[in-house]
């Protein structure tokens, strides 16, 4: 196969990935906006129901506006405002438009850092179709956390081929001072260990944090990304078997960090800015450790068992009053076992890790603070998810590799990819259908939680508005804002 033919067939996945997720998510265009949130964010805010203005933009950038700071967010609202006005339908397409783009966008990055395009390809496919995304793409307020992500992963893209080009500096500067006549390969002279400078990467990622501070583990993300796959911190000797990034130059752990300094500048100014932001939400009655323990790892479990098996779904997970023993117990050995496993195998299986480092840490800023009522959210697991999918898909194809003869493993990982990606496609269009309207979302919260006091405070607004057209409460759905961070 030749180079051409190969990247062509890139370029094709790549348009048909995108071609199934749009026809996948293309019911959300027929759905109204939800009384919690939209109304907030779009159809009762007259500010961004003006679209773009010079008092929209200070607006946007000078206050915290329902409990957040992400002013790229509301300026993304008042666009489409600008262009549809308060068309529902057409604010769900861009929202989908955004998906199809990070999804293509996850593809490209999985296959620069890796080399292994068709496990990234089906990583990407995973992250589009997966029924938990349903909330983030078909929820209008949501634009944050699809906006989010997409210059997140311009971000690590940028970040990746700054650190390439940096490589190829340093080594173009050994090959200078080489005694001539001397093989490059052979010569014991090596490039000086420097720090690169991602500015590029450095700008999407204030970006990103302008669009929803979820963002704000990035750093942490990076260094996960310098161990596995770029292997650039020193001492590391990892050699990934046909990975473009395993001749990188490794650097110490402190050139690293310097590096980086910018980045965890920015966490830690959007990180404060936050909080002070949602203050408001925090338990008024302080917890104990060992509450917060229990709620931590209940929750963490509980993404894990959505990811797997993406049953039940709903728009708003209520916290229960009591965690039983047995459903803790399970949590906890379950998360120490994965941990523990990819703790011993740092060196022969880096990808366990990486990958799980990855969801543990993009998920601590939503589970290491505990709300009144919320336990979970479907749109938390939007970035997180990644990390948890290339632990899964890497592990799986070390088994098959090991186990099965090529010609029947390869048949047989086609086979389930696809019967994953069926069943992923089917669950979303059916998820998105309890999307319609804001009935349609609380009464399907009620039959999963007929104690969703939330869900049917907001449904009985919804149902008087309805028999007495013309007549909006001055209302704020029972201070729904006050149960999560949105």
């Amino acid at each position: 196969m030749t180079r051409l033919s190969l990247q062509l067939r890139k370029k094709l996945f790549c348009l048909l990935l995108t071609l199934v997720t749009l026809a996948t998510f293309w019911p959300v265009i027929h759905n109204g906006f939800i009384e919690y949130d939209d109304d907030e964010y779009i159809f009762e805010n007259p500010t961004v129901r003006a679209g773009w203005s010079a008092p929209g933009f200070v607006w946007a950038f000078m206050g915290y506006h329902c409990a957040n700071y992400h002013p790229l967010a509301w300026l993304s609202h008042m666009t489409d405002c600008q262009f549809f006005g308060v068309n529902a339908g057409a604010h769900h397409l861009m929202n989908v438009l955004i998906h199809c783009a990070n999804a293509v966008l996850l593809l490209w990055l999985l296959d620069l850092l890796t080399g292994k395009f068709w496990r990234s390809a089906f990583v990407a496919a995973v992250f589009a179709l997966h029924p938990l995304r349903v909330e983030s793409v078909a929820w209008a307020a949501e634009r944050k956390d699809v906006l989010c992500a997409f210059f997140f992963l311009l971000t690590l893209l940028a970040y990746v081929k700054c650190v390439r080009r940096h490589a190829g500096n340093m080594m173009r500067e050994a090959c200078s001072v080489n005694t001539v006549g001397r093989d490059v390969e052979d010569s014991r002279i090596t490039p000086h260990a420097s720090p690169a400078r991602p500015r590029l990467a450095l700008i999407f990622y204030l970006l990103a944090l302008l669009a929803k501070p979820m963002a704000v583990t990035l750093p942490v993300i990076l260094l996960l990304l310098d161990f596995w796959p770029l292997g650039r911190i020193a001492g590391n000797k990892l050699k990934v078997k046909g990975s473009p990034s395993q001749n990188l130059q490794p650097s110490t752990f402190n050139i690293q960090l310097h590096e980086k300094w910018p980045f965890f500048f920015l966490s830690i100014v959007f990180g404060a800015t936050t909080v002070f932001a949602q203050h408001n939400l925090l338990p008024k009655q302080p917890t104990t450790l060992f509450t917060r323990l229990e709620h931590l790892t209940a929750d963490l479990f509980g993404y894990v068992e959505k990811i797997l098996w993406p049953q039940d779904l709903s728009f708003l997970y209520l916290r229960p009053e009591h965690i039983s023993t047995f459903h803790l117990l399970t949590a906890t050995l379950l998360l120490l076992g994965i941990s523990i496993f990819a703790g011993f195998n740092w060196r022969r299986r880096p990808w366990l890790l990486a990958g799980w480092l990855w969801f543990l840490v993009m998920l601590l800023p939503v589970t290491a603070v505990t709300l009144n009522k919320l336990s979970i959210a479907d749109r938390y697991t939007y970035l997180p998810g990644i990390g948890f999918c290339v632990l899964l898909v890497w592990g799986t194809a070390e088994v098959g590799e090991k186990f099965f003869v090529r010609l029947v493993g390869k048949i047989i990982a086609v086979t389930v990819a696809f019967t994953i990606l069926f069943f992923c496609a089917v669950q979303t269009r059916q998820q998105i259908g309890y999307w319609k309207n804001t009935q349609t979302l609380m009464e399907r919260a009620l039959q999963l939680d007929p104690n969703n006091d939330v869900a049917a405070q907001i449904l009985r607004i919804y149902r008087f508005e309805q028999e007495h057209p013309g007549v909006r409460e001055n209302h704020s759905h029972g201070n729904s804002g006050s149960q999560t961070p949105r």
